[in-house]
């Protein structure tokens, strides 16, 4: 009696198996790119003309400047408040007296990663270091509802006044919150330490 011998079925699967991952592998990418695009379209609630009015002094001179952080800010954020600022360029709006220069306030406007979206907001601070305002200006349509519900949209009161050293109290008792009040509390707090690191470094 002749016995044929078959081969294990792992012999004609692996080759599938190695051109499956091939096509997964390439392909992952442009789904980590396709899935980020479902947060649907930026909703604004407050452009960011009618919130600098808000968080810098009236009559002021204001200048959009672009600088990096000054030599060990990264360092002092972190060592003292445990947050890590990127060391890069920054864009803020900087407030001076138009007749002495000296400097008022500032303000910065930045969009931060929320989900598969992005959330932009505003926060402004005066020449003792204190939030004048933190403001909510758009988020992704998708995610309307987690602020509404929570957080707020446009000027969130509850932020002004606060002194640097109150934020950081503050963002640290809202760690423990729903999404979208930790989110903001943070990205309030890492923007108030960048301000505050760009408008030592002005003077």
């Amino acid at each position: 009696m002749k016995l044929t011998i078959q081969k294990p079925l792992s012999h004609f699967f692996a080759p599938l198996l190695a051109i499956g991952l091939a096509f997964g592998l390439s392909a992952w990418p442009q789904e980590v790119e396709a899935h980020k695009g479902h947060a649907s379209p930026m909703v604004t609630f407050m452009e960011t003309k009618a919130a600098l009015k808000t968080m810098l002094p009236n009559g002021a001179k204001i200048v959009k400047r672009k600088q990096p952080l000054k030599e060990g800010a990264v360092e002092w954020a972190e060592k003292t408040y445990g947050v890590e600022l990127k060391d890069e360029i920054y864009s803020y709006y900087l407030a001076t007296d138009k007749s002495s220069d000296a400097i008022l306030g500032a303000a910065y406007v930045t969009q931060v990663h929320y989900r598969h979206g992005d959330l932009k907001i505003a926060v402004g601070i005066d020449a003792e270091h204190r939030i004048t305002q933190a403001a909510i200006l758009g988020i992704n349509e998708k995610y309307v509802v987690d602020f509404d519900g929570n957080v707020g949209t446009g000027l969130i009161s509850d932020y002004a006044g606060l002194s640097v050293k109150e934020l950081i109290a503050k963002a640290d008792e809202l760690a423990s919150a729903d999404k979208p009040t930790r989110d903001f509390a943070a990205a309030v707090r890492d923007a108030a330490l960048v301000l505050l690191a760009l408008q030592d470094s002005a003077h």
